[in-house]
């Protein structure tokens, strides 16, 4: 008799252990229904973003052409998969049944296209609540709200509650919104902002809007760019393009282009390159060059480097000055005992004197002579006759720099 009722407690408590592991296996297979569904909803959500980010050009031509009516026609997600927005396996459905809706607005309200400021609010939400044993289930819609903020990395999700079944809060009370199905707990609804575009923090890649404020890239390579016009462009290394054009300055450490530069000022530690370079304003050479001194190749152009302001140009393997080897920098008339100043040389060059006679008058020693004694800081001209003497005469002096 003992026997037989320690049997019945045993197969009680294996019956109750059994309905126990029943329930939870059930539990657990509905956490992950939930799961997956929040990550079903997250890769429909980021889709959907995505279609606004490469195709806002597009959504505001309709959005002006409807006479800025804020209702914007989201896109079908069979759409999305033409577009190559969704790429992922999905359901178009929730599972527990009903559909997905989309919703997009332009915002803010007045906003136009020429202001810039115009913006895609979006939302995405099942047809139908959570519902479980035939209510709702607040607790499963939170489980699919924060799988879904999860996967996507930003508290984009949100639910309704039993307290207040007619609005929507999003995970860590992100952003509060009318519930889109009325007064109904357990509603889950996601959104970039209930009135504003998530994706205007980003670059459009439609090139649609205009950035408003300065960019850092973190001194990352920007690659494969066709075009670059700027202001002024700064760079601590070289800059290498097909062409550069700027309306300001351009500073690098050295420019090289395969078309034309173009600049109101350029500034180079290094080597400027380019089939041609225009300057709107001036260009400046660094003064690194010594007259004579050993260059290549031949063609390149530098300042003197005293800091004069010469030009020098590379010449036959040489720095030389760009206009030759001897330069005029003065024409003056003399007659004996004139004195003429001496010019000043940029560093490496010689001041020289040249006599050309024009007319004189010599006694019976039958000799002229044209002299410039040098004093310094001028020369003394002298035309005298064979005795030493001074005598009349004329004649024009042009002063040099010798290289």
């Amino acid at each position: 008799m003992g026997s037989l009722l320690e049997m019945m407690f045993v197969l009680l408590g294996s019956a109750i252990l059994t309905v126990q592991g029943i329930k939870l296996d059930i539990e657990h297979q509905r956490a992950t229904m939930l799961a997956l569904e929040g990550q079903n909803e997250a890769t429909l959500v980021t889709a959907f973003q995505g279609y606004i980010s490469d195709n806002f050009g597009t959504i505001l031509t309709q959005y002006t052409a409807s006479g800025n009516n804020a209702t914007i026609t989201p896109p079908t997600i069979a759409q999305l998969v033409a577009a190559g927005s969704l790429k992922q396996a999905h359901k178009n459905g929730p599972y527990w049944g009903g559909a997905y809706v989309t919703t997009m607005t332009m915002v803010p309200s007045g906003c136009t296209q020429t202001a810039g400021n115009c913006h895609v609010a979006f939302t995405m939400y099942p047809t139908t609540q959570l519902l479980k044993g035939g209510k709702p289930d607040v607790a499963g819609a939170a489980q699919i709200a924060l799988a879904g903020s999860k996967l996507t990395g930003t508290s984009q999700f949100g639910y309704s509650n039993a307290q207040s079944p007619a609005q929507i809060t999003g995970i860590n009370g992100s952003f509060t919104a009318s519930n889109p199905l009325g007064s109904k707990a357990a509603s889950i609804m996601a959104t970039n902002g209930p009135d504003t575009d998530g994706n205007s923090v980003y670059i459009r890649r439609d090139g649609s809007l205009t950035w408003t404020g300065d960019q850092d890239v973190n001194n990352v390579s920007l690659r494969n760019v066709n075009d670059i016009k700027v202001q002024t462009l700064e760079a601590s290394g070289a800059v290498s393009a097909a062409s550069v054009a700027a309306t300001g300055a351009v500073t690098a450490g050295s420019v090289a282009a395969t078309g034309a530069v173009t600049a109101a000022t350029m500034t180079a530690t290094g080597t400027i390159r380019g089939n041609s370079v225009t300057s709107a304003t001036t260009m400046q050479a660094g003064n690194i060059a010594v007259p004579r001194a050993a260059c290549a190749p031949n063609g390149l152009t530098a300042s003197n480097s005293d800091g004069s302001g010469q030009q020098l140009t590379c010449q036959y393997g040489i720095w030389l000055p760009t206009g030759g080897r001897l330069l005029r920098t003065g024409y003056y008339p003399v007659s004996d005992g004139s004195n003429v100043s001496k010019p000043t040389c940029p560093s490496g060059g010689t001041a020289i004197i040249e006599l050309s006679p024009q007319g004189w008058y010599v006694d019976t020693t039958a000799t002229v002579n044209y002299n410039a004694y040098d004093y310094g800081s001028y020369w003394n001209i002298r035309i005298t006759d064979g005795a030493g003497g001074g005598i009349s005469g004329s004649a024009a002096a042009g002063t040099y720099c010798s290289y």
